[in-house]
C-alpha cells in the first residue's frame, strides 16, 4: 500500500517513477496475494501509461484492475477504474460512453467523498465541453455541496479548482473564478500541494491577463517560476514561462517576450500540445518583429507538431477502438461463460430437485410397501423363504462367476506363456540356421524363408503380448489405488522406449503443458506409448511429428495426442477401438489390431473417455478426458 502511495505521489509530474513504484507494488501484492493492492497498482500503471501517450497499455491495465476489483467487489478501485476509462472516452469525444462510466463510478463512491466529488467534477466538465451549461452547473453545484459537508479540505480543493476552471472560460465570471482559485490556493499552501498550487497560480495569472491587469499577471507568473525553481519542478516553470511570453506579446513587450521564450530549452520534456504552443508563440514573436525568415522556420515547426499531434490523436483513437473491441470481445466471452455457469448451476439445482423427488417417491413407496406387508403378514414367511432361496442362488452364481474368471485368467496366462516359449525357440533356431550357411548355401530362397519365419514369429509374439495385456485390463489385474501421476516422468519413459523407432523414421516427439492427473503410472505409460506408436506406425510424412499435450483451461483434465500421419476416415473412427480391427493389411503396416482397444480399456478403467478428430493439415487427434 505504501508503494502504491509513493506511485500516486509521483503520478503528477514523474511518470516513469510512478510506473516503477506501481510495478513494485504489483509484485509485492502478488506475493502477499492482496487483490486490492494489485488492482490499485494496475490503475496507477494505466494512469502513467496514459500520461506518456501509451493509450493501449493504459486501457489494458485499467481493464485488468476493473476485472480484479469486480471479483472482490472493491468499491474504491472500481470507482477509480471506471473514472479513468471514462476520461479516456471523454478525450476521444465519446461522450455517451464516458457519461455511462462516470455514473458507474458514482455508484461505487457512496462512502468515498473525495472520489465522489472528483467524479462529479468530471461529469460537470463533460457537460461543459458538450455545451450543456445547465447540466454542468447542476453537477458542479452538487460537487461543491458535498465537498462543503465533508471535513476534508482536500475535497474542497478539488471542487474549488474544477469550478474555477469552468468559470474562467466565461469572461463575465472572472471575479467568481478568481475567488474560487484563491480559496483553492490557501488550501494548497496549507497542505504543501506544490503541483496544484502551481496550476492554480497560473490560472490566476491568466484571469488577470484577461482582465487587462498586466502587472498583476506578470508578478504572479514570476512567483510561479521562482517557486518551481526552488522546488525543482521544471515542467511547472515551463508552463508559467509560456504564459509569461504570451502576456508580453499581447502587450508588445518584445524584448521581454524574446527573453522569456528563450528560457525554455530545446528538447524539454513538454508534451506535443505544449511544444506546439511554444513554437506558435515563437512564430508570433518573429512575425510581429519583422523577422520573417525565423517566423517561417518556426511556422514549419508548428506544422510539424500539428501533424504529429494529429497523427498521435488518430493513432490513439484507433488504439482505443481496437482495445475497446478486444475488451468487448473478452466481456462477451465472460458473459457467455457466466451464462453457461448459470445454466450448469440451474442444471445441478434441477438434478437436486429430481433427486429429492425421487427420494420422496421412494420413501412413499417404502411406506406403502410396509403398509401392504402389515396387511399381508400371512405371506411374510413365504416371501422370506423366497428371498433366502434367491440369495443363495445369487451367491452360488457369483461364486461360479468368480471361479470362471479365475480359470479364464489362468488359461490366459498359461496359454500366453506356453505359446511364447515355442515362439522363442522358433526365432532362436531360425537364427542359428541362418548362421550355418553350409546347410542352405545352395538354396537361393532360403534367406527369404528365414526372414518370413522370423517376421511371422515376431508378429505372433506381439499378438500374444497384446492379447495378454487386453485380457489383464479386462480382468482387472491392473486396477490399483489411484495417485497423482507426473506425466512428464511418464513421457521420459515413453521417449526412451520408442527412441529406436523415432530415430528410424526421423520423427520428433514433443510434450507440452504436462502436469499431474489422477491414475496409475502403468496405465498412463501403456496409453501414451500405444498412441505414440500408432502415430509413428501410420505416418508417411517425411518429417513425422507426434505432440502429447495437456489442455490446461478445461473443466476436466484432458490429454491430446496429435500426429501428422495418414489420418482415419470418419466412417472407420467408431471401429478402430474394436479388437483385431485393422484398416490396412499387414503387408502395408505391421500390428495386431489390439493397440487402440487396449488404450480404450485402460482409459475406461481410469474413468476416462476417448475421442478421435482430424488434425487440420492432415493427421489425427486423440482426445482423452478424465473424470477426476
Amino acid at each position: 500500500m505504501l508503494l502504491n502511495d509513493i506511485s500516486y505521489a509521483y503520478s503528477v509530474y514523474q511518470f516513469d517513477s510512478s510506473r516503477y513504484y506501481a510495478e513494485l507494488a504489483e509484485a509485492e501484492g502478488i506475493v502477499q496475494k492482496d487483490t486490492s493492492v494489485i488492482a490499485r497498482a494496475y490503475i496507477l500503471q494505466g494512469s502513467a501509461a496514459s500520461a506518456q501517450g501509451n493509450l493501449a497499455e493504459s486501457i489494458r491495465k485499467t481493464e485488468q484492475a476493473l476485472n480484479l476489483a469486480l471479483a472482490i467487489n472493491d468499491s474504491t478501485n472500481l470507482a477509480n477504474a471506471y473514472n479513468n476509462l471514462a476520461l479516456v472516452d471523454m478525450d476521444a469525444g465519446d461522450a455517451q460512453q464516458a457519461l455511462s462510466r462516470f455514473h458507474k463510478s458514482l455508484d461505487y463512491t457512496t462512502n468515498d467523498t473525495l472520489g465522489r466529488v472528483y467524479t462529479l467534477n468530471n461529469i460537470a466538465l463533460l457537460y461543459y465541453n458538450s455545451g450543456d451549461e445547465a447540466a454542468c452547473e447542476k453537477y458542479m453545484a452538487q460537487a461543491i455541496a458535498e465537498a462543503q459537508v465533508s471535513d476534508d479540505p482536500l475535497i474542497l480543493l478539488e471542487a474549488y479548482f474544477t469550478e474555477g476552471m469552468i468559470k474562467m472560460e466565461d469572461t463575465t465570471q472572472l471575479d467568481s473564478a478568481l475567488l474560487l482559485f484563491n480559496k483553492a490556493l490557501n488550501i494548497c499552501r496549507e497542505y504543501k500541494d506544490l503541483t496544484t498550487e502551481v496550476h492554480t497560480l497560473i490560472n490566476i495569472a491568466i484571469i488577470h491577463r484577461d482582465a487587462k491587469r498586466t502587472e498583476h499577471s506578470e508578478n504572479v507568473l514570476q512567483k510561479v517560476i521562482s517557486l518551481c525553481d526552488e522546488n525543482n519542478y521544471p515542467l511547472g516553470a515551463y508552463y508559467a514561462i509560456m504564459e509569461l511570453g504570451e502576456l508580453y506579446l499581447d502587450n508588445k513587450l518584445y524584448p521581454k517576450a524574446r527573453e522569456a521564450l528563450g528560457r525554455i530549452p530545446t528538447g524539454s520534456a513538454l508534451a506535443l500540445g505544449d511544444q506546439l504552443l511554444l513554437h506558435e508563440l515563437k512564430a508570433r514573436y518573429y512575425r510581429e518583429t519583422g523577422q520573417y525568415r525565423q517566423a517561417l522556420s518556426e511556422q514549419d515547426s508548428v506544422l510539424f507538431y500539428k501533424d504529429s499531434l494529429s497523427n498521435t490523436l488518430k493513432q490513439q483513437e484507433l488504439t482505443r477502438l481496437e482495445v475497446n473491441y478486444e475488451v468487448a470481445q473478452k466481456n462477451r466471452a465472460n458473459e457467455i461463460l457466466a451464462l453457461e455457469k448459470e445454466q450448469a448451476e440451474q442444471k445441478v439445482v434441477n438434478q437436486q430437485r429430481l433427486a429429492l423427488l425421487t427420494v420422496f417417491t421412494l420413501v412413499l413407496l417404502l411406506f406403502t410397501t410396509l403398509f401392504l406387508l402389515w396387511h399381508r403378514r400371512r405371506f411374510s414367511q413365504q416371501l422370506e423363504l423366497q428371498v433366502e432361496l434367491q440369495t443363495q442362488e445369487l451367491q452360488k452364481a457369483n461364486h461360479e462367476l468368480e471361479q470362471s474368471n479365475q480359470e479364464l485368467e489362468r488359461f490366459t496366462y498359461i496359454a500366453s506363456h506356453d505359446l511364447k516359449e515355442p515362439l522363442r525357440n522358433i526365432i532362436s533356431f531360425t537364427t542359428l540356421l541362418e548362421r550355418k550357411k553350409a546347410l542352405w548355401a545352395g538354396h537361393d530362397d532360403a534367406r527369404d524363408f528365414f526372414s518370413h519365419i522370423k517376421r511371422s514369429a515376431r508378429q505372433m509374439h506381439t499378438l500374444i503380448q497384446d492379447v495378454l495385456a487386453y485380457a489383464q485390463v479386462r480382468g482387472g489385474q491392473n486396477q490399483t489405488a489411484l495417485s497423482r501421476v507426473n506425466l512428464n516422468e511418464i513421457m521420459v519413459q515413453v521417449q526412451e522406449a520408442l527412441q529406436p523407432q523415432l530415430e528410424a523414421k526421423n520423427a520428433k516427439l514433443y510434450s507440452e503443458n504436462l502436469t499431474f492427473i489422477e491414475g496409475t503410472p502403468h496405465h498412463f505409460y501403456i496409453i501414451l506409448k500405444n498412441l505414440v506408436e500408432n502415430g509413428l506406425k501410420y505416418n508417411e510424412h517425411e518429417s513425422p511429428m507426434i505432440i502429447v499435450q495437456q489442455a490446461l483451461k478445461t473443466e476436466k483434465p484432458r490429454l491430446l495426442v496429435i500426429d501428422n500421419g495418414i489420418g482415419i476416415p470418419d466412417e472407420f473412427k467408431p471401429k478402430v477401438f474394436e479388437m483385431f480391427y485393422r484398416l490396412h493389411g499387414r503387408s502395408q503396416y505391421e500390428g495386431t489390431g489390439l493397440g487402440l482397444a487396449i488404450v480404450q480399456r485402460l482409459a475406461g478403467s481410469l474413468g476416462a473417455t476417448i475421442e478421435i478428430s482430424d488434425r487440420p493439415g492432415g493427421g489425427t487427434i486423440f482426445s482423452i478426458e478424465f473424470a477426476n
